[in-house]
């Protein structure tokens, strides 16, 4: 499941990092960077559409989750292959769009069907270690994205970029064609027989499930961490938008000394962050792991404004980025394990994602509010900040009115007569 994460990661970090800095260093105005971006998460914040139709059709031979991970990775590497088509990309905007938004709705399918995975096989007091490990290695898949494709984009060009980027996605496809969910399954259609009794199919019909999900969301902490979803990384992404534009044409970074700090420095302290997060949800609780990150990121946003007249260090401006991305890994890491406790266990797979289509929403509304703070900001950029930080501390009080065992102690398990 790492080894999926990773390969989830790969083509998020080559777009919002490798090709957002491209875009920017060939002069594309930040609101078309923004909505560049946007697409990435698009897909992602559409992706409840999957948790249904995965949940629903999930028996076949070769395991309830493998057939579409298998299928979702060939998808997005087909598509990544059409990338190299393209002669140059600022000149070719519209299909670059296309295809970042294509490749994504792949990469979607496949984190739903590794979430309904990890949510069937991990035990409840694993989830919060296994998330971090994870989530931590989807940044590994970042920063091979960012620092390794995104550097080969802009020094050897798209087609070497596109063709590495294949061969690792390629050498990570042997763990779900290798390996069975079950002993029960079959390795591929007509090779391998089955050892073991064959689990049996899902038979809830569709609108059963559906049923099932609108009762979760009737409870009120189901709810309020569906809003929590919505708002959490707004900040986050908005920033990482206009902030290289302002270090490039303000502050005089070159767009390599910027790679360096977001794709490579700020991927791994976020990695580190993921694995510290799920080791505090489990130590502490998924609560107050999560409101703990929410109040760091503010004061970190706060210390940026602080910090103003100190920019013109790259160390300073390196040191406010690294605390941001490490916290950012943090608050995921630990939303993750919270939205878990909060699921109903029979669609515990659906409203996961419902949750995490959610959080993904909130990096597209991100990636829009970036250009408008730009514009309202550009004569005071550190007040840019101050308003994040307002922001992402009042973000808190959702999290301190979530009751995580809510749902659970309403709603129970299903009745045997539930129709």
């Amino acid at each position: 499941m790492c080894a999926l994460y990773a390969a989830q990661g790969l083509p998020d970090g080559f777009v919002r990092t490798g090709v957002k800095l491209y875009l920017i260093d060939q002069g594309v105005a930040t609101d078309v960077v923004g909505n560049m971006v946007a697409l990435v998460s698009w897909p992602w914040a559409l992706k409840w559409v999957w948790g249904p139709l995965i949940d629903r059709f999930s028996h076949n031979p070769m395991g309830r989750r493998r057939p579409w991970i298998l299928g979702a990775q060939l998808g997005l590497m087909l598509t990544l292959a059409s990338i190299v088509l393209m002669p140059d990309l600022e000149g070719n905007l519209y299909w670059l769009g296309v295809l970042i938004l294509t490749a994504n709705v792949f990469a979607s399918l496949q984190d739903v069907s590794v979430d309904a995975m990890a949510v069937d096989l991990l035990p409840e007091e694993e989830r919060g270690v296994a998330n971090g490990f994870m989530y931590g290695s989807s940044y590994l898949g970042n920063y091979l994205g960012a620092a390794l494709i995104g550097g080969l984009l802009l020094t050897a060009g798209i087609g070497t970029a596109v063709a590495v980027q294949m061969a690792i996605l390629l050498s990570i496809s042997a763990f779900p064609l290798l390996l069975r969910e079950h002993p029960a399954d079959l390795l591929l259609p007509g090779i391998g027989a089955a050892k073991g009794r064959t689990p049996p199919a899902n038979r809830d019909g569709m609108g059963l499930v559906l049923r099932r999900l609108g009762r979760a969301f009737s409870v009120r902490s189901s709810v309020l961490a569906a809003l929590l979803s919505l708002s959490s990384m707004i900040a986050v992404n908005a920033q990482l938008v206009f902030w290289p534009v302002y270090l490039k044409h303000e502050l005089g970074w070159s767009t390599e000394a910027y790679l360096r700090l977001e794709g490579s420095y700020g991927v791994w302290v976020a990695l580190a962050g993921c694995l510290l997060g799920g080791l505090l949800a489990s130590a502490v609780g998924a609560k107050r792991a999560v409101a703990a990150s929410v109040l760091a990121l503010s004061l970190v946003w706060f210390a940026h404004y602080g910090l103003s007249d100190y920019w013109g260090s790259p160390g300073v401006v390196a040191a406010l980025f690294i605390a941001a991305s490490g916290l950012t890994g943090l608050l995921a890491v630990s939303m993750f394990a919270l939205f878990m406790g909060v699921a109903w266990p029979p669609v515990a797979a659906t409203q996961f994602t419902a949750y995490m289509a959610l959080l993904n929403m909130s990096y597209v509304r991100g990636a829009k509010l970036a250009y408008p703070l730009e514009r309202i900001f550009e004569s005071d950029m550190p007040s840019a900040y101050l308003a994040l930080g307002a922001y992402q501390l009042a973000t808190i009080g959702l999290v301190l009115a979530i009751d995580p065992g809510e749902t659970r102690r309403k709603l129970g398990d299903p009745g045997a007569g539930e129709h």
